[in-house]
Parts: structure tokens; sequence; C-alpha cells
């Protein structure tokens, strides 16, 4: 019997769990790649779904934001101590500025992205359900 380098590497491979595919064929030379697939969405769709969450949490931390600066000691303390005077005032001050800071900046944006989204996604849904003049007559045209 004939030794042939083609049955040699396929007894070796036989035993192998894991065969390397760039020396078991000549023809395939690269290790076969997965196909992923892009979820697409319709246009408008994630601009209105970001819009609407940053409008809702937003809202959430402006609402939190005056309550903590509400509930938060105004008064300015001033401490004389051997090194100077030191003035201090509650830490919730700059809290509840700070949180009405941020809710404000997530609020505005949040409201526009939201606003212009839904104006996308309508169109887009208004244009899958059309009427199509063809010739003499009107249909009513459905897409999906």
């Amino acid at each position: 019997m004939l030794y042939s380098p083609i049955s040699g590497l396929a007894q070796v491979y036989a035993y192998a769990k894991q065969p390397d595919p760039a020396t078991v064929s000549p023809v395939r030379l690269k290790a076969p790649q997965n196909v992923t697939y892009k979820i697409t969405y319709p246009p408008g769709f994630r601009m209105r779904n970001v819009g609407r969450t940053l409008t809702i949490l937003g809202a959430g931390v402006l609402i939190g934001g005056i309550v903590v600066f509400h509930n938060a000691d105004k008064t300015i303390y001033t401490y004389q101590t051997s090194t100077g005077t030191y003035n201090e005032v509650d830490p919730k001050v700059a809290l509840g500025v700070l949180m009405v800071m941020g809710g404000t900046g997530m609020t505005v944006p949040g409201i526009i992205l939201w606003s212009k989204g839904a104006r996308k996604f309508n169109r887009y849904l208004e244009q899958q359900t059309a009427c199509v003049f063809n010739g003499t007559s009107v249909s009513l045209q459905y897409r999906f």
C-alpha cells in the first residue's frame, strides 16, 4: 500500500478534536466566519426612545434637585480660628444646584430628541401606508 500525504493527514486529523482548517484542505484557506445580523430600526425610532428616556430621567433629577435644594440649610456659618476666618454652607445646597443643572441638561435635549424622532418615525409610518395612483385607479399600498 502506498502512503499518500492526504491519507496521512486524514488519519492524523481523525484523532484530533479540532483540526486546523488552513492545512486540511487547500481550497479552504480561512476558518468560516460567523454571519452577524444587525437589527435595523426605522428612522427616528432610536432618537425618539433616547429622547423619551432622557426627558423622563432628567425630569426626575430636576425635581429631586429642587427638593434637595429646598430642604438644605441656607445659612452661612462663619468660623474664626487661629489661621483665619472660614465660611461654611450646607453641602446639600451645592448638591441641589448640581442636580438642577444636570436635570435641566438632560431634559432640554431629551425633549428636542423626542419631538424630532417622533416626527421622523411618524413620517416613516405614513410613507409605509400611502395611496398610490396607478393610471386610472386609486389603490392602497401597505409595505412591511
